[in-house]
């Protein structure tokens, strides 16, 4: 898919789920654009399930996306997406995603997308900013992936800008940022990606020792591309390189499930979606 100079959607969400009764639910849903949820689903433990649309299927060189999500007091709250997000080759204009997460005291989030895709020819500069409150809670991942081998797509060509920032009381705790062009040194070298073609990171908070040590065992066994943990302040942090986005995200999917009632407090479940 090609794009010319100036189009592109401009689209964004802005969510708040506070605590009501027995449930969390969603009362705040703002939208402008081709951003949408659906209905909140409540499989279990009153954890308010709500599934992220884009209407469009990818994102094009010009589109502007972005979201805002915001955990009252008490609340619960676990979004994903049915589908990958496939950020289309563009002819010239940067596509932009923008996501602002904030967690409040005693409130939980869950943040389990599936991957973005980068065709060779996008341009996509990402950032997402994480805001938590001590006394929340917190799990998260972010996967990308370069090309698409099966359909002869190498991306060859292309450039990617990820920035990530993770704030406790508005303190600074983890301050990242990648940006390469396609077929930049540090795609193939050693202290880079090692020519893998997917890289992933999952995040959660509060952690300690005793979840650091039970993902190392875990990790042990895993032998799909290379992966390593550590505990930065009270945040847990698992990094991956992969060739495979698939099954990366059944890996970090495991790593969630398994530290899931430890740190958000609620007994393992995937969400119904990602059955379908």
């Amino acid at each position: 898919m090609n794009v010319g100079y100036g189009s592109g959607w401009t689209a964004a969400l802005d969510l708040q789920f506070e605590r009501a009764k027995e449930r969390s639910i969603v009362s705040r849903c703002r939208h402008n654009g081709p951003l949408r949820v659906q209905k909140p689903f409540y499989p279990e433990d009153g954890v308010c399930h709500v599934y992220l649309l884009h209407p469009p299927g990818g994102v094009v060189g010009g589109d502007e996306l972005s979201v805002s999500v915001r955990a009252g007091k008490g609340s619960a709250a676990l979004i994903t997406t049915p589908g990958a997000t496939r950020v289309y080759r563009s002819a010239g204009p940067l596509s932009t995603i923008k996501y602002r997460l904030n967690v409040e005291a005693g409130a939980s989030l869950e943040w389990l997308p599936q991957d973005s895709i980068l065709y060779g020819g996008s341009r996509l500069s990402q950032e997402m900013e994480v805001r938590l409150a001590s006394g929340s809670r917190f799990c998260g991942w972010d996967i990308t992936s370069m090309g698409r081998p099966a359909s002869g797509d190498h991306y060859t060509t292309g450039e990617f800008d990820q920035g990530f920032r993770l704030y406790v009381d508005s303190l600074p705790v983890l301050m990242e940022r990648q940006r390469w062009r396609a077929g930049d040194k540090v795609l193939e070298a050693s202290w880079g990606l090692s020519g893998h073609t997917v890289l992933g990171t999952f995040y959660g908070f509060p952690a300690d020792d005793d979840i650091l040590s039970l993902l190392r065992l875990r990790l042990e066994d895993i032998s799909a591309g290379a992966m390593a943990v550590t505990l930065v302040d009270e945040v847990l942090v698992v990094r991956a390189l992969a060739d495979d986005a698939v099954l990366l995200r059944q890996i970090f999917a495991d790593i969630w499930l398994r530290v899931r009632e430890m740190i958000n407090g609620f007994t393992p479940g995937s969400p119904r979606v990602w059955a379908t």
